[in-house]
């Protein structure tokens, strides 16, 4: 199980404020967080905003940097770019072969461009996908891009 293990538990305990619901004593909470499965893992602000959610069982190896691109997401979300760069870099710096991982490095691609408002700071990044993650959704996602800019 994820949550007992030494390295989650300093993580949440440095991050977040954990809430933990039981469904079946508390069957409001589904209709209010969209609950379709348990367990959910859900990072909201402190106004219960939700910024980011996964669903099941995930190894640590996974879950960690699943909540690290929550904070990543609720950053960029907020407009606090220069944080949101950060936490996706982290991401990717820290756990390359997470599946979460493709997904940040395109969000760098993403705030790189908001920070610089230029394309190519966007592109490259970009590429970083293509060549470290050939195989994700993510490359597919960018080559059109890339495509067009090599044109």
């Amino acid at each position: 199980m994820t949550y007992p293990h030494p390295a989650v538990i300093d993580y949440i305990n440095k991050h977040f404020i954990p809430v933990r619901y039981n469904i079946q004593t508390n069957p409001d909470i589904k209709n209010t967080y969209r609950l379709l499965w348990a367990p959910t893992v859900i990072v909201l602000d402190l106004n219960g905003t939700d910024y980011h959610r996964f669903n099941g069982f995930l190894p640590p190896d996974e879950f960690i940097p699943q909540l690290e691109f929550g904070i990543a997401k609720m950053a960029l979300e907020k407009q606090d770019l220069k944080a949101a760069k950060i936490q996706f870099t982290s991401v990717v710096e820290k756990y390359p072969q997470s599946d979460i991982a493709p997904e940040a490095q395109y969000w760098v691609g993403v705030v790189d461009f908001q920070l610089t408002n230029d394309v190519s700071t966007e592109i490259n990044a970009w590429k970083k996908i293509q060549e470290h993650y050939p195989g994700s959704i993510w490359a597919r996602k960018v080559s059109g891009a890339i495509s067009c800019e090599k044109e």
